[in-house]
């Protein structure tokens, strides 16, 4: 499976929440698909990238990450997400 048809497939969603901001992805880049969650507050990453499968398997560790940490540092819930398509670049 060649992985440069995927380089510009992906998804990511944006909250904010309780004077929390993240953004979560789940993209293939030339490393495969990824997860990750990004603290733009902090400007850190809450789950640096993580291999998965595909896309939505992505999106599920992505959310999985942002609930847990949402919980831990404001026990705030996770709202429902606007996926959006990541552009190429």
């Amino acid at each position: 499976m060649g992985v440069l048809f995927m380089l510009d497939q992906g998804v990511w969603a944006e909250v904010k929440l309780g004077g929390e901001h993240l953004r979560l992805f789940s993209e293939c880049s030339a490393l495969g698909v990824q997860a990750s969650v990004y603290n733009v507050n902090a400007k850190n990453w809450i789950a640096p990238s993580e291999a998965v499968e595909d896309i939505e398997q992505g999106k599920d560790r992505a959310v999985a990450h942002a609930m847990v940490y949402l919980r831990r540092a404001a026990n705030l819930e996770l709202p429902p997400l606007s996926w959006k398509k990541s552009h190429p670049v």
